[in-house]
């Protein structure tokens, strides 16, 4: 065999062992997590009364999606009215952000609903900071504006600060659904949101750790918020930063799968790119800017290790993965335009087994986690698992990619990444918000 079969078949091992490795570790573990532990986290009635709870909503532009999520914060929860408030963080809209806040503080009251308006958009973070000094909950929820919690969330999210233990929790963040379906796009998104994600934080959560919160929709102890500082407003993703700085200061995070909230998704390539460059970003620059803060006391800060070590394989696979698609449709070529038809063939049968194998895991995976989040109703999307294993994987190694670099930058020139833009939101946030209120009666 000549060397550069060689160097071929390396490449090809290499690009397509770390996903079906990875794969099979989260398999595996998160198993562990729904054997052991899940039957035993079902949230019960609260049994010590009702805590007061401040909710918080970011919105920046945020005219088509903010009524419908007031409305359904303020009139369908199922938890006393006067053990909640709802605070808008009204970031620098320059639509008709405003004008529908004003409306709905005249219909909800100034003590149910209050606004705080920011002239200047300063980012979700930085919102949240100022907001804290104003909130009156022990606990704060944080709630994207075009996000609605299932109407039992918020005692839900209680019990698991009562149970005994609760103590030390700082946090915990709820099960992601999607309100639109509009789109190939949108649908495929169902296997990641309904399945695999789920799976992802069951798995890590068998270590003790978890990599991040969900910024949609997560519920804090608001004496951990301000023993960490804070929201960190310097950071692309606050929800990643926040979930570090409070498991490093002592404070467990967790993951709640039968606390189910719904949320807009991208609905096209282009949005969906854009959605994950941001996670991308926020993720690296967590990374780099506080492993060391864990590694500085590795034995106390065990559990978050494997999720560092984890993290960090994907990031360098990413980068991996496109030199090594490089190189390889490069030798193709020069195979092609020789004339070697046998190694030309022999190489795109190996690929074309490890990729198979990679679906297969793939597969595997969507079948545990929709039968683990909802006993398999999910696995109506299944059709568009092979889109989405084989594609989404590219989106995400193509973030890294992009994003590995100005993220360098910017943490070495301090750079602010903080500031935000509201996505485009989908048609559904206002067509189809009552299918999903429905379905939580």
């Amino acid at each position: 065999m000549a060397f550069s079969d060689y160097i071929t078949r390396i490449l090809i091992y290499t690009i397509v062992s770390y996903p079906i490795v990875g794969g099979l570790s989260f398999i595996v573990s998160s198993l562990y997590y729904w054997l052991f532990l899940e039957r035993k986290d079902m949230p019960r009635y609260l049994e010590k009364g009702t805590p007061f709870i401040t909710i918080l909503v970011p919105a920046h532009n945020e005219e088509a999606s903010i009524e419908a999520t007031i409305e359904h914060l303020e009139e369908r929860m199922n938890y006393p009215t006067d053990q909640y408030e709802v605070i808008v963080v009204n970031d620098g809209s320059t639509d008709q952000t405003g004008a529908i806040l004003n409306r709905l503080q005249i219909r909800y009251g100034e003590k149910r609903l209050r606004v705080i308006t920011i002239i200047n958009n300063r980012g979700k973070a930085a919102g949240f900071n100022i907001a804290l000094g104003f909130s009156k909950g022990q606990f704060l929820l944080s709630n994207d504006a075009d996000s609605k919690p299932e109407v039992d969330a918020l005692w839900k999210y209680m019990h698991y600060f009562e149970r005994e233990g609760g103590d030390r929790l700082g946090a915990i963040t709820g099960n992601m659904l999607s309100i639109n379906k509009t789109s190939l796009v949108a649908e495929a998104q169902q296997n990641e949101l309904n399945s695999i994600i789920g799976l992802i934080k069951r798995s890590q959560l068998s270590y003790g750790g978890l990599f991040a919160f969900s910024g949609a929709n997560t519920m804090y102890r608001k004496a951990a918020v301000l023993d960490v500082g804070g929201w960190q407003a310097e950071q692309p993703t606050e929800d990643i930063a926040i979930s570090w700085d409070m498991q490093v200061h002592g404070w467990q995070a967790y993951f709640a799968p039968h606390i189910r909230f719904f949320m807009d998704v991208p609905e096209t390539l282009p949005e969906l790119v854009k959605q994950r460059r941001r996670w991308t970003a926020g993720g690296i620059h967590v990374l780099l800017t506080k492993s060391m803060d864990v590694f500085r006391h590795p034995l106390k800060q065990l559990a978050m290790i494997p999720i560092i070590i984890d993290y960090s394989l994907s990031v360098v696979w990413s980068l991996f993965f496109w030199l090594s698609m490089i190189a390889f449709v490069g030798v193709q070529v020069l195979y092609l335009v020789q004339g070697a038809w046998a190694p030309l063939i022999t190489n795109f049968c190996f690929a074309a087994i490890f990729i198979s194998i990679e679906i297969v895991v793939g597969l595997i995976q969507l079948i545990m986690a929709s039968y683990f989040n909802d006993h398999g109703q999910s696995l109506k999307y299944i059709a568009f698992a092979p889109w989405y294993i084989l594609i989404y994987w590219m989106v995400n190694t193509y973030t890294v990619a992009v994003e590995i670099g100005p993220t360098i930058i910017q943490i070495l020139k301090g750079e602010d990444a903080g500031v935000w833009k509201s996505p485009k939101r989908s048609v559904d946030v206002i067509t189809k918000s009552k299918e999903e209120d429905d379905q939580d009666d």
